[in-house]
């Protein structure tokens, strides 16, 4: 089955979509190969009580666009769904702003890797399944590692919404980038989020469109992942011993040069959880059947 990708989004950057009571949506104007036309930042709540999700990289003009679209209410939580440069940096001036807390899993649990923000640290941390209540709104945390060690996503209590981070996005897979990404705890997230059937009716994602019917696009996410371990396992019994950056034109075919790095990160991931498995073996950087 193919994945229905949606990549229809025609928001500007920095006005504001109001997407069901309570939630509203504000786009940053970080547009890239990996974050589409930018990050989502949710505002949850309104009055006295407003919760910034993920308000992205430090960037004055969101900033001050986050600020606008709270005008004459009060910021008081800063929720963090995971700590990639895109999503969290921009936590710190805003609390300077508004004093507001941060709340989110933990810092970033493999220091020094690229593409993580080492400097957060949430001054509350979010359990599992354990809810934050806002007053006029109510989310629950769900522990979704695999894209990043320390990603949530959030329920939004009596909606059926779930903000879905960088775990499910609808206009691309989610890159999965060892040490920090790891495709074991990626798979068992998706049937974490699957087993919730019933409960989430539209996801909200860290980047591009709203995603109505979430289920089948999970099952689709899951069944890309199966076939592209299949890809490998030819790819390796016809070309190994090879290593992953030879690899990966097998496995993916031609790719835009921008994403070669990429798609090479989230095969290593691949290999590696076959390698616990017991299905494959790696030799100086070489990869081979077992």
């Amino acid at each position: 089955m193919n994945i229905p990708f949606l990549r229809d989004d025609t928001l500007v950057h920095g006005e504001v979509e109001q997407i069901a009571p309570g939630v509203r949506r504000v786009l940053c104007n970080n547009p890239s190969a990996f974050t589409f036309r930018g990050t989502n930042t949710y505002l949850i709540g309104g009055g006295d009580s407003v919760a910034v999700l993920d308000p992205g990289p430090v960037n004055e003009a969101h900033l001050a666009a986050i600020l606008a679209a709270t005008s004459g209410e009060r910021i008081t939580h800063i929720l963090i769904s995971h700590t990639h440069r895109d999503h969290s940096p921009g936590a710190a001036p805003l609390k300077s702003i508004t004093g507001a807390r941060t709340y989110g899993y933990g810092p970033h649990a493999t220091p020094g890797v690229e593409g993580g923000d080492h400097d957060f640290v949430p001054d509350v941390k979010l359990d599992d399944g354990v809810p934050l209540d806002g007053g006029d709104w109510r989310v629950t945390p769900i522990f979704t590692p695999g894209h990043c060690g320390n990603h949530l996503c959030f329920a939004l209590e009596g909606t059926g919404i779930l903000f879905s981070a960088d775990h499910v996005m609808s206009w691309s897979t989610s890159v999965i980038s060892p040490p920090d990404g790891n495709m074991r705890a990626y798979m068992a997230s998706l049937g974490k989020l699957r087993a919730r059937e019933g409960l989430d009716r539209l996801y909200l994602p860290g980047h591009g469109p709203k995603l109505p019917d979430p289920m089948p696009f999970l099952d689709g996410l899951a069944l890309h992942r199966q076939k592209r371990e299949a890809r490998i396992v030819a790819a390796l019994r016809e070309h190994g011993p090879i290593a992953v950056p030879a690899l990966v034109g097998h496995v993916y075919g031609p790719l835009d040069l921008k994403l070669v790095g990429a798609a090479g990160r989230s095969l290593l991931a691949q290999l590696l959880m076959m390698e616990e498995d017991g299905e494959a073996a790696c030799e100086s950087e070489a990869w081979r059947l077992i």
